[in-house]
């Protein structure tokens, strides 16, 4: 199945885990209820992370009964769950209620655990070097799946791993899906929802770029990263194919515009691929490029995946080159690898557990 029109298969009903505040007020008003009722629901849905409306016991059964015919909650299946055994990083397969699956990254770390959620079923965007598209775009992921993503993390390790931070960068292209992305981001966010402060949530972006130009404009203090990977167009086409569209200029622009606007950096994510961008003329192109921009680049070693012919280079040619940009002058972070024994690059579990049934 590969269609990028297709919905998921929903009850007529709103979602509890979709709604906005506000919006929750406006369910209980039609239901003739008072406005507190919709703070003790949000409470049941995003702080204690209920499965059904029947668990909300400071409700009484008549509103819990009439609530069921306004509204519903949906659940995420857990259907394969691996921990890495070289570091504290577990990956998980959610089953969506129409079957299709997607992925989520719970990434451990000495201070905090950041939650690495999906956005698409599959992506249209198809980086050659990612497991992600290479089936294809199914559909957009809801504001419930999104939101329930951390939610269902959150009810598997409860304290012993708190969730502190949250980056937007699994399966999809976020901004392809931007009202339903939007709309989890401020239920992540908000302190009645999931209470993730929005400087410890990042949303990242293949190149989208009249949507770069819309986010700036959302006045959230999120942090955004953008996948760049190379810093000319010829090599950027062939990679990101996107480029094609929204070439590097283009992008550029838009970030400029989202720094001036936000007065926020932005992270461009490198991902360093061998004999492909890892050479000194990339070193030059990306001090030119990001010349008197507000930014952080981040160095990924290369993630292999099954099927692909891309490789990271060898810790040498990696040190080499990261060593060439510092001394560029360039404010770069590395990204250690972190999950190989896993699979936990974007698209990988799931691209092997739908090889194997067929």
């Amino acid at each position: 199945m590969n269609n990028p029109s297709l919905k998921a298969e929903r009850p007529a009903s709103p979602d509890l885990k979709s709604l906005m505040l506000p919006e929750l007020k406006q369910l209980i008003a039609d239901m003739k209820e008072p406005e507190y009722r919709a703070v003790q629901i949000a409470s049941w849905v995003f702080g204690k992370g209920v499965e059904s409306i029947d668990q909300m016991t400071n409700l009484s059964k008549n509103l819990r009964t009439e609530l069921h015919k306004h509204a519903h909650i949906s659940q995420l299946r857990l259907t394969h769950q691996s921990k890495s055994r070289r570091s504290p990083t577990t990956k998980f397969l959610f089953e969506l209620e129409d079957g299709q699956t997607v992925e989520t990254v719970l990434i451990g770390g000495s201070q905090r655990n950041t939650i690495c959620i999906s956005t698409q079923v599959g992506c249209a965007i198809g980086c050659r070097f990612c497991a992600s598209g290479l089936a294809g775009l199914v559909r957009n992921m809801t504001t419930s799946e999104i939101v329930d993503q951390v939610l269902q993390v959150r009810r598997i390790f409860g304290e012993r791993r708190p969730i502190n931070n949250v980056v937007i960068m699994g399966m999809g292209e976020p901004l392809a899906n931007y009202n339903n992305v939007m709309q989890a981001v401020r239920i992540i966010n908000a302190s009645w929802g999931l209470g993730i402060g929005a400087r410890k949530i990042t949303l990242s972006t293949s190149g989208l770029v009249p949507k770069i130009y819309e986010l700036a404009k959302e006045h959230l203090q999120f942090e955004l990263s953008v996948s760049l990977h190379a810093a000319d167009d010829k090599t950027r086409s062939l990679i990101v194919p996107i480029n094609k569209r929204y070439p590097i200029k283009a992008l550029m622009q838009a970030c400029v515009d989202y720094v001036t606007t936000t007065n926020r950096i932005i992270t461009f994510e490198y991902v360093l691929l061998q004999g492909v961008n890892d050479r000194f003329t990339d070193v030059k192109n990306l001090g030119a490029l990001l010349r008197n921009m507000k930014y952080k680049l981040n160095i990924i070693p290369y993630n292999p995946v099954k099927g692909l012919s891309f490789e990271a280079p060898n810790e040498r040619r990696q040190s080499v080159f990261i060593e060439a940009l510092h001394s560029a002058g360039l404010k770069v972070t590395v990204r250690r690898e972190r999950g190989r024994d896993i699979n936990a690059a974007c698209g990988q579990l799931r691209l092997e557990r739908e090889q194997a049934t067929g």
